[in-house]
């Protein structure tokens, strides 16, 4: 199957740490295809010349390079969103999407390349960087009858998904048109780019898995790399979970852009406006009972707050829109 030619920019954004950084500029392949770098540094200051030493040492082969200090931590999200721009406003034919802490294999992009013309967004397999012969498949997701999101082994055969995590992942020009960017007022770290993968899904974009690329990135769920059978088969039959709110993650320094509390509102953000009516009563009712469950058992957990929480997220999914108009705000919410 031949490929086809397109012009490709790379993506990451850098925070704080110039080593990993280092390595996955060092392991980007030197390609015609691949004519395009940018680095979106959202590092504290102390880091910020290391990383600037390693953009210039690895971006002189590129015929477009630019390396973007924001001067403040704007998440994954904000960051992705930014380099997105900047790539989308020149006109690159696929913006490949890289995680500072992961790596990339031999040939990836030219493998992913030849399957340009099948889909809109075109996805590796991830493995462990530790352990190569680990597939990483929670990072790539099914939507089952529930609206859960099931992770996706990779087949003999490419397959289409629903849900794609950033690392590897080529999104087309096509995409960027018409759904454009990250969202980085819902989201910070966590959970941008499945909204991306459920945005562009409804905007009629199909999402390919290529099992013969790949790219390798650190496990961070070693525990659901080791679920047993009977436990995985269990998962997938439970609705999806919409969050609990302890008082702890609602102090004041939570609701600030780095707070835990927002990757728990991001999560409820994101299940609220990708489930359909039935999914999302079902994912309720499971909540409630698991947030109960919690009470009993003397784990830490606000009825008050959580029940404003869904109460918010029910109040959205009936008026058929987000009430908000930042993550920032649903966390004030929240926590009065």
């Amino acid at each position: 199957m031949g490929g086809i030619t397109a012009q490709v920019c790379a993506i990451t954004v850098a925070f704080n740490n110039p080593e990993e950084l280092s390595h996955l500029l060092r392991s980007l392949p030197g390609t015609t295809s691949l004519s395009g770098l940018i680095v979106v540094d959202n590092s504290e200051d102390h880091y910020i010349k290391d990383n600037q030493s390693s953009f210039q040492e690895y971006s002189q082969g590129y015929a477009f390079a630019r390396y973007i200090e924001v001067g403040r931590n704007i998440g994954s999200a904000g960051g992705f969103a930014l380099g997105m721009k900047t790539a989308h406003g020149k006109a690159f034919d696929w913006i490949w999407l890289l995680d500072q802490d992961g790596t990339i294999e031999n040939k990836c992009l030219a493998v992913l390349l030849q399957y340009a013309h099948q889909a809109d967004i075109l996805c590796p397999k991830i493995v462990d960087i530790r352990n190569p012969r680990c597939e990483l498949s929670y990072l790539r997701g099914v939507q089952n009858v529930w609206g859960k999101i099931i992770p996706v082994r990779s087949q003999a055969t490419n397959q289409s998904i629903d849900f794609f995590a950033s690392h590897g992942t080529l999104v087309s020009r096509k995409v960027l048109d018409r759904v454009g960017y990250y969202d980085s007022d819902n989201f910070f770290v966590r959970g941008e780019d499945y909204d991306y993968s459920f945005r562009a899904r409804t905007n009629g974009m199909t999402i390919l898995l290529v099992v013969d690329a790949e790219v390798r990135h650190p496990n961070f769920l070693h525990k659901i790399s080791k679920m047993s059978r009977v436990d995985k088969v269990i998962n997938k039959l439970l609705p999806e979970f919409l969050g609990c709110i302890s008082n702890q993650l609602t102090y004041e320094h939570n609701c600030a852009p780095k707070g835990r509390s927002l990757t728990v509102l991001s999560d409820a953000y994101l299940s609220t406006k990708r489930l359909n009516t039935q999914q999302f009563w079902a994912a309720l009712f499971f909540s409630l009972i698991f947030v109960s469950l919690h009470k009993i058992i003397g784990r830490a957990c606000s009825w008050k707050k959580t029940l404003r929480m869904y109460r918010f997220c029910a109040a959205s999914k009936f008026q058929k829109k987000w009430l908000f108009s930042s993550l920032q705000e649903f966390c004030q919410y929240v926590r009065r």
